[in-house]
């Protein structure tokens, strides 16, 4: 898996390269920060920043998830480092540790481009994996939202899914 150095890419490109690289050779789904909407492509070849495709070479600052199109294809990620300063402390860091928080817990999460549900499997350094094998940059995530019993029914703590219940449910008469 590729080198993590102290650089601006360290906490989310670095990561997504070690992912693609893991990838070469696989037909992927994926999401950027630019679109189009997802299609598959081939990943032929990951080197110096840049995803070489069966669709055109793609800067991999760009990505914001990718999936397998096997579902047998996993990929392995590498453990958080934690950041006292920079982009990775105030970004990476605080959603990762939420995410850890959250593992073996179904989970939606949004970011640029994208939308992917299930249960968080893996979190790493950048990345988080989905039980459907779903990679996802830390740094592209939006919006978490877990789905937990209590979340829908209890009353003491504000969720936007109880409110939606709330608010959706008809009355009765």
């Amino acid at each position: 898996m590729g080198v993590f150095d102290e650089s601006k890419c360290d906490c989310c490109v670095c990561p997504m390269q070690c992912v693609l690289e893991e990838l070469e050779g696989q037909d992927v789904n994926f999401a950027t920060t630019t679109g189009p909407p997802n299609f598959s492509i081939t990943i032929i070849d990951v080197d110096n920043f840049i995803a070489f495709t069966s669709n055109g070479n793609i800067p991999i600052c760009q990505f914001t998830g990718v999936v397998p199109v096997d579902p047998t294809i996993t990929v392995n990620i590498k453990k958080q480092i934690k950041k006292s300063k920079g982009k990775c402390a105030c970004c990476e860091d605080p959603m990762t540790n939420l995410l850890i928080s959250l593992k073996g817990q179904s989970v939606q999460i949004e970011f640029i481009d994208g939308i992917s549900g299930g249960i968080v499997t893996e979190i790493g350094e950048g990345i988080v994996i989905l039980e459907n094998n779903t990679a996802i940059s830390t740094c592209a995530i939006t919006r978490v939202i877990p789905f937990r019993p209590r979340q829908i029914n209890d009353q003491s703590s504000f969720s936007g899914f109880r409110q939606l219940k709330k608010d959706t449910t008809p009355p009765t008469t």
